[in-house]
This record gives structure tokens, C-alpha cells and sequence, in this order.
């Protein structure tokens, strides 16, 4: 019988080992960074949700009264809080009505009740998303209220994500062919 011995790797071995090695980290890598990428993306969402329950609940407190013969409507029925300005539009932060209803001196109209809450929301969707904007158009038949909140996502890759982007925002919008542009739409029904 004849006793071999095996001395080591040879150097083929260990360039295939070490190709091999790179390839796994460069796809641990890539799924990390998508991983991070849709985390972000649902954190936006998750502040967009919250946004517009927020809204919700305004709406339902400054409803008003649809127009009755004599009487006119007011609050959300006046349409008070539709606001259909374009993406480019709302580069700035919303500035506050000079009335702001906070003291029990103050004879404050539905409308300038919506005026100071829509105002006070812009600036909060402005906070907590990026170059956040809104657009909303009231659905008076339904008693609802369409309501889109917009911001710029950075992290958007444009070429896997621009398909879905068609059908997401409003066409009065007006991104302007952005792709980081994104929208999340909800209806809210009083």
C-alpha cells in the first residue's frame, strides 16, 4: 500500500474560495442596501398615514353644513380645505393665517378655522417628509375628501421604480417627469 500525502491547497483552490467569498458579500451587499432602501420608503408612509388621519379627524371637527336653500355651505361643504396647487408650487413652508382662533376672544368663521387648520397640517407634512406637499379635492356628493401627500424620495432608483409611479399621484400635480417624486393616496370619507 502506498501512502499519499496531500501537502495543501493548490492556488486555483484558493482564487476559486476567494472569487467565490466576494460574490457572496457583493449580493449581501446589494441586499442590504435595498433592505435599507424600502425600510426608508416605509417609514415615509407610515408618517404619510398618520398625516392624513390627522386630516381626517380636522375635517370631521370643521364639517360644516351643506347649503340649505338660504344658507350657505360652510367648513368642508364650502369646500374650505381643497387645495390643488401644484408639486412645484409648495417649495415653501405654509405660512399661518394672522388669526389663529387660540383664545376664547377670537370670532373665528369655519373658514378661517379651515384656513389655520390646513395651514398648521401643510407645515406638519413639510416636517416630517421630505419637500412634503399635499393635494387635496373634496368629493362633496360622497361627503369625502381625496387627499394625496407628496414628497421627494433620494433614494429612489428611477429605473426600477418609475413604472409604478404613473398611477400614484394626481394628474393636477405636475412633478414634472421626477421620479423621485412619490404620492400615497387616500380618501377620506366624514
Amino acid at each position: 500500500m502506498r501512502l499519499t500525502h496531500q501537502r495543501g491547497f493548490s492556488m486555483i483552490e484558493v482564487l476559486v474560495a476567494i472569487v467565490i467569498s466576494a460574490v457572496a458579500l457583493l449580493a449581501l451587499a446589494g441586499v442590504n442596501a435595498v433592505s435599507l432602501r424600502y425600510t426608508k420608503m416605509s417609514q415615509y408612509r407610515a408618517a404619510a398615514t398618520q398625516l392624513a388621519n390627522d386630516m381626517g379627524e380636522r375635517l370631521r371637527a370643521n364639517k360644516g353644513n351643506p347649503a340649505d336653500g338660504a344658507l350657505a355651505a360652510t367648513g368642508f361643504f364650502a369646500g374650505a380645505y381643497d387645495f390643488t396647487t401644484d408639486f412645484a408650487g409648495q417649495a415653501t413652508r405654509a405660512d399661518l393665517p394672522l388669526e389663529l382662533c387660540d383664545t376664547a376672544a377670537s370670532n373665528c368663521t369655519l373658514a378661517d378655522i379651515a384656513a389655520l387648520d390646513l395651514a398648521q397640517w401643510r407645515r406638519l407634512v413639510r416636517d416630517q417628509l421630505p419637500q412634503g406637499s399635499v393635494f387635496l379635492m373634496r368629493q362633496a356628493a360622497q361627503t369625502a375628501m381625496d387627499l394625496w401627500l407628496v414628497w421627494r424620495d433620494p433614494a429612489v432608483a428611477a429605473t426600477d421604480e418609475a413604472p409604478a409611479l404613473a398611477l400614484e399621484c394626481p394628474d393636477g400635480l405636475n412633478r414634472g417627469g421626477d421620479a423621485s417624486v412619490r404620492c400615497s393616496y387616500f380618501r377620506i370619507n366624514l
